[in-house]
């Protein structure tokens, strides 16, 4: 290791004196230049929100301590528009996917609003996400008929929904011309979002495969600038960027990625440079992007070209949309047009909480988190209402969720009140509830998957649960990490834990999305027949909030993580190796 370091300093140190020996003045040979704005995972954050994503509470605004909101993206966006109509740099605004599903806003008036508030910021082309399919094919046929601009995704198999191949905006790529120069777009969605909606009649082909065959047809027609706009996650968007030879630049979503290089400007934690660069076999560079979540954030990456379509000049850096940032009127006042029914559902309280519930997907979907634990033991709850225990206090114990059903978290209050907005946030779905008879076995492979998904870009798979104790030890492979499982009895006097045995059958509640197959999860074995509950996930949280006065979830240890003994150490030296070959290819660049 210390002898390729050195080796290293050593080129770098040259290339470094030749640079400076023989100056090359790069912007002589460019031919086209433009900035990419880019927004991904949105979540029907119409509104401006607090630090973490959540609602914006007045005092917070009254601070100047608030957040994004599409009026604060919109003004961005235009003023970058009008600079460019200027004399400036051109710009191509894109939108990588998911702006539904995540708010009260989308809940109550779902393709609508989300159709008239993208229209407001009219990007030049946006790619589908995973939960524009939340409310089936049916709910998302209309925003395609009442968008007023290109979404591109290359990568689904339509012979089975002619009512979305017909969509007049759907398409597999689109092309823009800036300054006399071809630009191609092309969409493209992660094939895991056929496990994230059920059921469903939808099918879809491999990203890079897709990904190469549209760029084929569009360098055939001389396009040789060509950006992949898709929504897959940060992992998957890095192979496609080393798997597709045409393509120049990656703009993805999905795996809500903070990237950034240098000081992060807020609390969110970069998790790699902004751009990422991937280099390609032949040499090719190829800068990867996302912008965080929530509109908190609006990438800028800034783009230079030569004649023949190589890119030669990349930078750029997520805008932060602090308080700082204005917010346009028109856009605010369309969210007056619809506030009303929202407000009503602000001023309903349906419970109370002393604490914070915490349900964040960077915890909810890689720890425990008291949000999730409280979800889960409101659905133990609504099945010991039902009294179907017998002469015992209940004939399921257990309750397992997805974390990615978990949609927002609810900030304590001065008054600690929960409202039915609240609600409608953090469990948009309205998913039934179903008693499910299961072997010891397969709740292990069950459990098995969880710890497996948590390590992936499509996390929401990861579980939160009643009734469990778990041990999840990443030391081992993929396949053996859960080495302890601790089951709550059904048939006891007094509830309480034992071991996970294999041979032995339990009943467990879980929702509609998980029985279905949702995330992978494979819980229906042969001969099983699900019986339905009574209430529904938002029912059940509600219910058990009128039976007490305050709530205070915490953690209880019910998933004990145990990390890999030599993360940090490879950690530490992946850091070293990545700011060396980066160093070393800025200056190879600057030699071209």
């Amino acid at each position: 290791m210390t002898k390729i370091v050195l080796c290293l300093l050593v080129t770098y140190a040259t290339l470094l004196s030749q640079s400076r020996a023989n100056p090359i003045d790069k912007k002589a040979f460019v031919a086209t230049e433009f900035i990419v704005l880019h927004n991904n995972d949105m979540h029907a954050r119409f509104e401006q929100t607090n630090i973490n994503g959540g609602k914006c509470l007045e005092s917070d605004a009254n601070s100047n301590k608030c957040y994004g909101g599409f009026a604060r993206v919109a003004y961005e966006v235009r003023k970058y528009r009008k600079e460019a109509a200027d004399g400036g740099k051109p710009v191509l605004y894109l939108n990588a996917g998911d702006t539904y599903t995540g708010t009260s806003w989308f809940a109550v008036f779902k393709d609508n609003i989300s159709a008239a508030f993208l229209n407001k910021l009219q990007p030049d082309a946006i790619s589908l996400g995973n939960h524009e399919f939340d409310e089936k094919v049916a709910g998302l046929v209309p925003f395609l008929k009442n968008v007023q601009f290109p979404v591109v995704t290359c990568n689904l198999d339509l012979s089975k929904v002619p009512e979305m191949s017909a969509a007049e905006h759907l398409m597999n790529s689109t092309v823009f011309e800036i300054n006399g120069t071809k630009v191609g777009v092309i969409g493209y969605l992660t094939p895991d979002t056929k496990y994230l909606i059920t059921p469903n009649t939808l099918d879809f082909m491999d990203e890079i495969e897709s990904i190469n065959e549209e760029a084929a047809k569009l360098k055939a027609q001389g396009i040789n600038i060509i950006i992949a706009l898709g929504h897959s996650g940060y992992q998957r968007d890095q192979q496609i960027a080393a798997n597709c030879p045409e393509i120049d630049v990656v703009i993805g979503g999905h795996s809500h990625s903070f990237l950034y290089t240098g000081t992060e400007p807020d609390a969110e934690r970069s998790e790699g440079p902004y751009p990422t660069v991937v280099t390609q076999k032949s040499g090719k560079e190829v800068p990867v992007v996302q912008a965080y979540a929530y509109t908190k954030y609006l990438g800028k990456l800034h783009l230079q070209f030569d004649k023949e379509g190589n890119l030669i000049e990349f930078d750029g850096a997520p805008i932060l949309l602090n308080a700082s940032v204005p917010r346009e009127d028109d856009v605010l006042q369309l969210l007056e047009v619809y506030r009303p029914n929202i407000t009503d559902l602000e001023n309903s309280i349906v419970g109370h909480t002393k604490v914070k519930l915490e349900g964040s997907s960077s915890v909810c979907r890689r720890f425990e988190c008291n949000l999730g634990n409280f979800i889960a033991d409101s659905l133990v709850y609504a099945r010991v209402v039902e009294d179907q225990g017998g002469t015992y206090w209940t004939d399921a114990p257990i309750a397992i969720i997805n974390s990615g059903g978990i949609r927002a978290g609810v900030d304590k209050r001065s008054d600690g009140s929960i409202t039915e907005n609240d609600i409608l946030s953090v469990l948009p779905f309205k998913n039934n509830l179903y008693v499910i008879r299961i072997s010891g076995k397969k709740l292990r492979s069950t459990l098995e998957l969880s710890a497996t998904k948590r390590t992936k870009d499509s996390s929401g798979g990861f579980l939160q649960f009643s009734g469990f104790r778990v041990t999840y030890d990443y030391r081992n492979e993929e396949g053996n990490r859960v080495t302890a499982v601790e089951v709550r009895c059904a048939e006891c006097d007094v509830p309480d834990y034992e071991p996970l045995d294999d041979s032995k059958e339990y009943s467990i509640i879980t929702t509609e999305f998980l029985k279905d197959g949702g995330d992978n999860h494979d819980l229906i074995e042969n001969g099983t027949v699900p019986i339905s509950m009574k209430w529904h996930d938002q029912e059940a949280v509600v219910e058990y909030l009128k039976h007490r006065d305050f709530i205070y979830p915490e953690l209880e240890g019910r998933i004990v993580i145990i990390e890999s003994s030599n993360s940090g150490t490879t950690a530490v030296r992946s850091l070293i190796w990545l700011t060396l070959v980066s160093s070393m290819m800025f200056f190879i660049r600057s030699l071209h």
